[in-house]
């Protein structure tokens, strides 16, 4: 039972953005997927998410071929996602943005949502509950009615991981989630994707930092150039030679 692509191969003209990569992620596990920039980390995580298909290859949950699925679809099948740039209307409140991140589980029409003794409405006010559970989860604020757009940045990368976590997926993607974040934000976060995968949450972490993944991975792959260079346990990823050499001047690697 995994998250997996096999084979994936994506050109952009003539460019290889990925040759015949093949990654998995299982309930329960953190993987970690690291490499330098133009490696094919994002290709390959908007393969894994339904932004892009690939050109050869396929993209597998939990058995099905889900290539060809969008984004959408393999939301309401269990996989979660954040982005490098964090996509949130920051004139809602937290409790609101954090609350779209129950739509995919939301069956009720428009109508029955606005009768004030549904159902819906009950599910409405459960759910409503459990953002704020979130918020207080991540430390993001006192006041979840207060605007997304006064939270700091780092605040918005762990609003967006909330978000995600809301709609209950089995599988969490996240891009660069501890870009630009200060140490307190990034301890908040690695407890958060450490506390996903106890609950039996597949977590795939793409991130530049090699340090921070190398620290809460079970697993790691390394992509150079579209290609896998190394795959295993995070101090043998590390120190192999292609990735430090990869990363040579760039960053300093160090588990």
């Amino acid at each position: 039972m995994t998250l997996s692509a096999t084979g994936v191969s994506i050109r952009f003209g003539g460019l290889v953005a990925l040759n015949n990569v093949a990654v998995s992620v299982s309930p329960g596990e953190i993987l970690g997927l690291v490499g330098p920039n133009g490696a094919g980390k994002t290709t390959l995580f908007n393969c894994l998410t339904g932004v892009s298909k690939p050109q050869a290859g396929k993209v597998q949950l939990e058995g099905r071929d889900i290539s060809r699925l969008s984004l959408a679809d393999r939301v309401r099948l269990g996989i979660g996602r954040t982005f490098q740039t964090p996509r949130l209307d920051l004139g809602s409140s937290v409790a609101d943005a954090v609350m779209l991140g129950f739509n995919p589980r939301l069956r009720q029409s428009i109508v029955s949502a606005c009768l004030p003794f549904s159902k819906a409405r009950r599910t409405e006010d459960d759910l409503s509950s459990r953002a704020r559970q979130l918020i207080a989860e991540f430390q993001l604020t006192a006041d979840p009615d207060s605007s997304a757009g006064e939270l700091s940045l780092g605040h918005l990368r762990l609003l967006e991981v909330a978000r995600a976590l809301a709609s209950e997926p089995r599988y969490l993607l996240l891009d660069e989630p501890a870009a630009g974040i200060d140490d307190v934000d990034r301890d908040l976060l690695a407890d958060a994707i450490r506390n996903a995968a106890a609950r039996g949450l597949g977590v795939l972490l793409v991130e530049h930092n090699v340090g921070f993944v190398a620290e809460l991975s079970h697993r790691m792959v390394a992509l150079v150039s579209g290609e896998v260079v190394a795959e295993g346990k995070p101090a043998y990823v590390v120190a192999d030679p292609q990735v430090v050499a990869a990363y040579l001047g760039v960053h300093h690697v160090a588990a």
